[in-house]
């Protein structure tokens, strides 16, 4: 998978829409559209459409903004949060990272293939867990989970998208 967001990375660099940073262009795309071309994604994408609507514990509706985080060490997010219901993130390549969370305190460590879904609105940053220099970039997948949107809501935000339930299981 980290693969597949490397070559992303290299063929999307020089365009327009993501400035110089992936992370702070959440709102220009979504990552499973750039990447929408790929079985593995599909499968994420299936996977966490489950991991969701378990989380939430409703059928109601869902839009999902999904974006990719791709740091040095010495870019790692500072303190930060999200103004949606639902907030998470998928570790790809996380490194030795943790990511800290306040009000309440607490602490994710970032593992590969971790989700982690919680109540948006918390302040979080993260960490390396040592001194090593990273040999690649620092790969999670970003996402905020929205409800309860006005029939008529225009957001002006193009990476967010319908997220409906869906019951498909990857063969």
């Amino acid at each position: 998978m980290s693969n597949i967001i490397d070559r992303a990375v290299d063929t999307t660099q020089h365009h327009d829409i993501f400035g110089s940073d992936f992370t702070w262009s959440y709102g220009k795309y979504n990552i499973f559209g750039l990447t929408s071309a790929t079985k593995v994604f599909y499968d994420l994408f299936c996977e966490l459409n489950e991991f969701v609507y378990d989380f939430n514990g409703t059928n109601e509706p869902l839009w999902m903004q999904s974006w990719l985080n791709h740091h040095q060490k010495e870019n790692l997010l500072d303190w930060h949060g999200h103004q949606w219901p639902i907030h998470g993130y998928i570790s790809v390549r996380p490194h030795n990272t943790k990511t800290i969370f306040r009000n309440p305190e607490y602490e994710v460590i970032n593992e590969v293939g971790n989700v982690y879904i919680g109540p948006g609105f918390r302040e979080h940053k993260v960490i390396t867990t040592n001194n090593n220099h990273f040999n690649s970039n620092r790969i999670t997948i970003g996402f905020d989970i929205l409800k309860d949107v006005p029939p008529q809501a225009l957001t002006g935000n193009i990476g967010l998208i319908p997220f409906p339930q869906i019951n498909k299981k990857s063969s």
